[in-house]
């Protein structure tokens, strides 16, 4: 399983879904800023100057506490993802192709973001205003996602089919 864990073909994949991840998190906090920036007729250096400012700006507009979340819940997608990947490819190669669904990662999407800024990704389903009245204002769910994530880890990890994976990656 080191091995899997280790490979390019595990790590590049991984690592590329937890800054997509991060990135996704980061504009839909700031979708109005986002769209008009893409959308007004502004020149692609001001364009370029306000995306990156959103991503610093993510530093300061959140807590360490909910940044450290939000960079395990990008890490955990990442590799869950990559792992599912894998998974479904050996699975094929097998003809036994099983569903899998990714509910914690759509729980940390949705959960992401800050009490200040009325989560805004919750606020799309209604449901942003209801949070406040949680102790941790609404990181309980980034928790829940965390150690929802976590736990698919670990299952993934331990009913893995090694033999089948490391063939596929020692081909690659």
């Amino acid at each position: 399983m080191q091995e899997i864990l280790r490979s390019k073909h595990f790590l590049i994949p991984a690592i590329a879904i937890a800054v997509l991840y991060i990135l996704l998190v980061t504009y839909l906090m700031n979708w109005s800023l986002f769209k008009d920036t893409l959308l007004g007729a502004y020149s692609v250096i001001y364009k370029w100057r306000i995306l990156t400012g959103l991503l610093q700006g993510l530093v300061t507009s959140i807590t360490p506490f909910v940044q450290i979340l939000l960079i395990l819940t990008a890490l955990l997608t990442g590799i869950n993802l990559t792992l599912v990947y894998l998974r479904l490819k050996a699975m094929r190669g097998n003809g036994k192709l099983n569903i899998m669904v990714g509910g914690s990662s759509m729980l940390a999407i949705v959960g992401s973001g800050c009490a200040a800024c009325g989560l805004p990704i919750l606020a799309l389903l209604g449901l942003s205003g209801s949070l406040v009245y949680l102790p941790g204002h609404g990181t309980e769910l980034s928790v829940i996602a965390v150690l929802l994530l976590l736990t698919t880890f670990y299952y993934m990890i331990k009913s893995y089919p090694t033999e089948q994976v490391c063939k596929l990656i020692n081909k690659a």
